[in-house]
């Protein structure tokens, strides 16, 4: 009986070890094609990552109470600007990422940021404040989440980090790309 339980126990190490191994090959993999990878691919990469992270964002937008839908549109930016720097090869910080989101959204001003809060608030209404709420959200993060994402590629392009970003001298830019996020969260084929 000890010889079998060793055996048990031996297999579940060399297991866990072959997993690590696994993961370790899969990080080192994923940094040698990051390497190799072209300004154009690391762009469409880019892109890629921007657009999966839209639907995410939009979607957050059906979580039917409120204040909980943007906490996790705001956790889905924070991961979005994570796979960015991966994918940029630069280095990353939550707690600058999360004031970089904060400097962002405060740059719309009162009433742009009063729009995604009262998307979210309007949920509070029993029936049609919550189908409204649910769609106008839907749009409202999923274009938010668009416009974070262009505006990190476009700051990780010009060879930026999340340290070093500046949502004042973004604002111009950001604007556009959350009216261009909304045909995007929308899915209007032409926007993309």
């Amino acid at each position: 009986m000890t010889t079998k339980s060793t055996r048990t126990g031996s297999t579940k190490a060399g297991s866990a070890d072959k997993a690590e191994e696994a993961e370790k090959l899969a990080e080192n993999t994923e940094k040698t094609d990051q390497a190799e990878m072209t300004a154009e691919e690391r762009t469409e990469r880019a892109d890629k990552i921007i657009r999966d992270h839209v639907i995410v964002g939009a979607g957050t937008g059906l979580i039917p109470i409120p204040v909980f839908d943007l906490v996790a549109a705001i956790g889905t930016q924070l991961n979005l600007i994570r796979k960015l720097a991966q994918a940029y090869d630069v280095p990353f910080s939550e707690n600058a990422a999360k004031s970089a989101v904060t400097a962002l959204l405060g740059s719309l001003g009162g009433v742009g940021a009063g729009t995604f809060i009262a998307s979210s608030f309007m949920k509070t209404i029993p029936v049609v404040g919550t189908a409204l709420g649910i769609a106008g959200s839907g749009a409202t993060l999923g274009a938010f989440t668009y416009a974070v994402g262009k505006v990190f590629q476009q700051h990780f392009e010009s060879g930026g980090d999340v340290l070093n970003f500046d949502a004042q001298a973004y604002k111009d830019h950001f604007k556009n790309m959350i009216r261009k996020g909304e045909d995007v969260a929308e899915d209007k084929p032409e926007a993309a």
